[in-house]
This record gives C-alpha cells, sequence and structure tokens, in this order.
C-alpha cells in the first residue's frame, strides 16, 4: 500500500476531532463495504484497508501526535512497510458498531482477515504490565493462564457415558436462525444454539466431571517473548492458548496486552525519552561536561558556557528500540539550573562580589547607551 496522507485518505481536514474522524470513518466504511459496494470487490477490500490504516493512526491520540509530527516513520512499525495487519488493528468494536453481527454483515471480520468462516474456541485477552527498562532490554515472561481443555472423563461429548445425539433443538447444526423485521426490511440473525452451546450434540446423561460442558479448567504457564520497543498498547498473540473448541475444533488464539509502567526518571515519547538533569549555577554559567545516564550506558554532554535552564540537548539514538525497525529514538536531556539552598560564608561572600561586579557592569553600560 503506498504511503498516502492519512487525512487524505479519510476526506478530512489536519486538526479534525475525534467525533469528525469516526464520522468520516463510518461513511467510508460503509461505502467500500465488499458485500455492497459498487466497484470491484478487490478494490473494495484494499481500499477497506486503507482507510481502516489510517482510522487505526488518526483515532489513537499518541498515534496522531506522532504522525503530525514524524510522518509515517513515526508511527506503529506494522504501517512503516506498507503491509496493514488486522491483527493489530485495535478498533474492532467500531467495526461491530458499524456493522453489528446480522443483517448480512456477519461475515466482515472473516473477510477482513482473510480466512473463511471457522468454528472453535473464542480467543482469549490477558493484560501485562512491564517496566520501561524490560521494554528496552526485551524480556521473556513467564504468565500463568487459566484454560480449558476438553475433559477427559467424557472425551469433551459432556455425556456421562459418551453417547450422543443430534440436538433436537438445531437439529444438530449448533446454530439457531432469528428473523427480526423493521421498517428497512427483514434481517436475520445467527447464534449458537443455547440448549447445546453450539456444539450440535445432546445427551440424556451429563458427565459429573464437566456438567455436561465438556470441558475443565487448567491452569497453564506460557514463556512470552517480549520483543524490545513495546509501547503500553502493544498486543502478543499465542495461538491456541486461548478457549478451547468443541470436538475436532481448533481453540481460540491468546491476545496479551503490553502496559508499560511509568519510570520515575524517564518519560517516553513514542520511541524518544526524556530526562530532566539538574545542573550547578557554576556548570551552567562556566560550562561543563556532565554524565548523562540512560537505560544501558552512559553518555557525556558538553554544557557551553552559559547554558540556561530548560535548554534542551538531543542524544541521537540513545532512547528506545523501535520495534521490528532495528533503530533507536532519541535522548532529550533538558537541564534544570539547581540554586543552592544553603551557603557558607566564603560563598556568599563571593556571590555578592559576583553581584556588585555585574551592578557595576551594568552601569558602565548604561553611562554608553547615555552618550549615544
Amino acid at each position: 500500500m503506498t504511503e498516502r496522507d492519512y487525512y487524505e485518505v479519510l476526506g478530512i481536514p489536519k486538526g479534525s476531532s475525534v467525533d469528525e474522524i469516526k464520522k468520516a470513518y463510518r461513511k467510508l466504511a460503509m461505502q467500500y463495504h465488499p458485500d455492497v459496494t459498487k466497484e470491484d470487490r478487490k478494490v473494495a477490500e484494499e481500499k477497506f484497508k486503507e482507510i481502516s490504516e489510517a482510522y487505526e493512526v488518526l483515532a489513537d491520540e499518541k498515534k496522531r501526535k506522532l504522525y503530525d509530527q514524524y510522518g509515517h516513520a513515526g508511527v506503529n512499525p506494522q504501517f512503516q512497510d506498507g503491509s496493514f495487519n488486522w491483527n493489530d488493528f485495535s478498533h474492532m468494536g467500531d467495526l461491530r458498531d458499524i456493522f453489528g453481527d446480522s443483517g448480512g454483515f456477519g461475515n466482515i471480520f472473516d473477510m477482513l482477515f482473510g480466512r473463511q468462516q471457522r468454528s472453535g474456541g473464542r480467543d482469549a485477552r490477558m493484560d501485562l504490565e512491564i517496566t520501561l527498562d524490560e521494554a528496552y532490554r526485551g524480556i521473556k515472561k513467564r504468565i500463568t493462564v487459566p484454560k480449558f481443555d476438553p475433559c477427559p472423563r467424557c472425551s469433551g461429548t459432556g455425556a456421562k457415558d459418551g453417547k450422543v445425539v443430534p440436538c433436537p433443538e438445531c437439529h444438530g447444526t449448533g446454530q439457531v436462525r432469528v428473523v427480526q423485521r423493521s421498517g428497512f426490511g427483514q434481517f436475520v440473525q445467527v447464534g449458537p444454539c443455547r440448549r447445546c452451546r453450539g456444539t450440535g450434540r445432546s445427551s440424556a446423561d451429563a458427565c459429573p466431571e464437566c456438567s455436561g460442558r465438556g470441558k475443565v479448567q487448567r491452569t497453564a504457564h506460557i514463556d512470552l517473548d517480549i520483543p524490545r520497543g513495546v509501547e503500553t498498547g502493544s498486543r502478543l498473540r499465542i495461538q491456541g492458548a486461548g478457549e478451547v473448541g468443541g470436538p475436532g475444533e481448533p481453540s481460540g488464539d491468546l491476545y496479551v496486552i503490553i502496559h508499560v509502567r511509568e519510570h520515575p526518571q524517564y518519560h517516553r515519547e513514542g520511541p524518544d525519552l526524556v530526562v530532566e538533569f539538574p545542573v550547578t549555577f557554576a556548570q551552567a554559567a562556566l560550562g561543563a561536561e556532565i554524565e548523562i545516564p540512560t537505560l544501558d550506558k552512559k553518555a557525556k554532554v558538553t554544557l557551553p558556557s552559559g547554558t540556561q535552564s530548560e535548554t534542551v540537548f538531543r542524544l541521537k539514538g540513545s532512547g528506545m528500540p523501535i520495534l521490528r525497525a532495528g533503530s533507536f529514538g532519541d535522548l532529550y536531556v533538558r537541564v534544570k539550573v539547581k540554586v543552592p539552598e544553603k551557603l557558607n560564608q566564603e560563598q556568599k561572600d563571593l556571590l555578592r562580589r559576583f553581584a556588585e561586579i555585574e551592578a557595576e557592569n551594568r552601569g558602565l553600560f548604561s553611562k554608553f547607551k547615555k552618550k549615544r
């Protein structure tokens, strides 16, 4: 996908509100839905991806700020190579609000992910907090998650004797259809059968081990490799670690959402870090070489004489690793001139003499101005 301006893609001006961004995306999403568009289906699918990529960035305040400042290079790395990944799309809830799960739009999510309608276990979510140092280095974490496995007693059938028959409610299909009529026409909603929980099977006696569910809860330990440079909101997918499916069906996936804890010294802005560093009055006035601790080493910064408080120095490549990009952000050092709270007599005398010299210099300068 070519790198078109995201505002142009959604047809909105820079500085649009979140509500205006959502309104524009809703209109375009309805226009380019592959089942209703008048354009070629493949063209519509690519257009759908393009507007969704733009929406993913502009609807997120943090990503939008980086995009406004750095363009395509500033947003999440999965967009930098032009290959938008639906697995990283974080606004599926908005798509469901637009299309719903009925009315002919039920297959939109399978189309987006490039797969056929699948049966099986549901996906699961887990939130994991890590430190900024761990996000910088990358780390392996062992996580413990509850997991449902097929019941060993009934082999996942849910029946006491293991014998099952087609469900009389759904006639073995596992699904029931509900027809709704409105002023806009007739809508057919298809959902799992409540009686057999979507399995399509029924039994006279429920298994006492799993109470007829065919599943029992276990605890699973998973070693998770967290790559360098992850940010808050990054999602890691573990295939097959979600809820177990029915007999012969695949398990769902587990999505681990990363949260990076705030650091006491460094403030993170995308791939960049900002740190405030105190210096003495003498260092700022006379100039000095100071040593700045970074997340993996120490770096030296030369202060020129007369450095003012709030002056910012940039250390290129000393920020956070950029995920999957093989490069680093920058470290910005903001100098804070620290005024001593207590002075001894010698320091007071020196400062008084300094003030007298300043006053004399100001006096000479004012006389010079009068002569002119």
